[in-house]
């Protein structure tokens, strides 16, 4: 098997192996309703309750440490397009340039109106004090005590949410591009619950690619008859 030439589409999987909570599963995040929570609409309606579940998944992957695949990744050089916002690939010191974070990261935080990435800034969420969680999340993401959002003022995670598009805040066009440069598209540790894993699929599908699935129970969707499927988790593919 080829990959010289190929991009990682890397998904929550590949987390769970350093402790980060899934979305699949009985302990996943989608029994959390996370198509509720994780929206723009909840955050303009009720932004104390999205704040703070959010300051929870920043508090479940603070202290996670990149595995053998986030090193992998990294030491070899890969073009790598995330699904995940925790981080490890940052922290496995991924080339910020081969790195692609399609959802965002939850360590950064924009203006609500931003359209630029270099309105990007850090959210600075270890700042939080729990004893007034709601008034600090307010303050560090300088909302309105009355929890009014100014869209000129106010402040957000920098995490594409379940009710917005895909925008060159999260580097689209460049995914894309790296999606139709390469030979080999490998899905690893992704459920293809979200529109760009479907649309890189499409693509590697039109264009003939070389497809490859590693996860331990890996989607039907992704098991196309075109595709090399490992079942196996992350780390074990690298030590196969």
């Amino acid at each position: 098997m080829n990959l010289t030439n190929a991009v990682f589409v890397t998904g929550a999987g590949i987390s769970v192996e350093s402790g980060i909570q899934p979305f699949r599963g009985s302990s996943g995040i989608w029994e959390e309703n996370a198509m509720e929570m994780a929206t723009y609409r909840k955050f303009i309606t009720d932004p104390a309750s999205f704040l703070s579940w959010y300051y929870k998944r920043f508090v479940s992957c603070r202290h996670a440490l990149p595995n053998i695949t986030h090193q992998t990744l990294s030491q070899r050089g890969y073009r790598v397009i995330t699904q995940n916002v925790d981080g490890l690939h940052r922290k496995a010191n991924h080339p910020e340039e081969l790195l692609i974070e399609i959802h965002g990261y939850i360590e950064q935080k924009r203006q609500v109106d931003a359209i630029s990435r270099l309105e990007l800034i850090q959210a600075h969420w270890d700042k939080v004090d729990e004893s007034r969680l709601v008034e600090s999340l307010f303050e560090l993401f300088q909302i309105d005590p009355s929890g009014e959002i100014n869209p000129e003022k106010s402040l957000r995670p920098h995490i594409l949410l379940f009710d917005e598009y895909y925008t060159e805040l999260y580097q689209l066009q460049k995914a894309m591009q790296w999606v139709n440069d390469a030979d080999t598209i490998v899905f690893m540790g992704t459920s293809n619950a979200v529109g760009i894993t479907d649309g890189i699929l499409s693509m590697a599908l039109d264009q003939q690619k070389q497809i490859v699935v590693v996860d331990p129970a890996p989607v039907p969707s992704l098991c196309v008859p075109e595709a090399k499927v490992f079942e196996m988790k992350a780390t074990e593919f690298w030590t196969q």
